[in-house]
């Protein structure tokens, strides 16, 4: 009998079992279910946290006042980025649009004069939405 025949140098892998990968191929179809179900919720909950997590981080999306919006074209996300204009006001801004001047926000109920005031340099209602210089 020579060296190579006895068991621990057959079977290199390691033991019984082999390998990890050849353990998992032997095993039941439900733990495979299983595993594959847990891969498949872990990277689901990385992509919603990273998704909500986004706008907490700098660099994603265009800052507060750096752009000059078209109130009748402008995105939501657009429109936020107005000083004094959150995603509540965005959405009755764009529910109510149609605006021949920057003036007419003012029909929009939490827009007043005053505010008005801060908002118009961000506002435009000729051309598309651009950086602000």
């Amino acid at each position: 009998m020579g060296i190579y025949d006895r068991d621990y140098m057959r079977n290199r892998g390691g033991g019984e079992g082999g390998s990890w990968l050849s353990r998992l191929c032997r095993t039941d179809w439900y733990h495979k279910l299983l595993l594959a179900s847990t891969a498949i919720a872990v990277l689901s909950a990385a992509v919603w946290l990273i998704r909500d997590l986004r706008g907490l981080m700098p660099g994603f999306g265009p800052a507060e006042g750096s752009l000059v919006v078209n109130i009748n074209s402008g995105t939501a996300e657009e429109l936020e980025t107005v000083p004094g204009v959150g995603p509540t006001l965005a959405q009755i801004i764009i529910a109510d649009r149609v605006y021949s001047s920057v003036d007419d926000l003012e029909r929009v109920p939490g827009i007043g004069p005053n505010n008005l005031k801060g908002m118009r340099s961000f506002l435009t209602v000729d051309g598309p939405t651009r950086r602000r210089q």
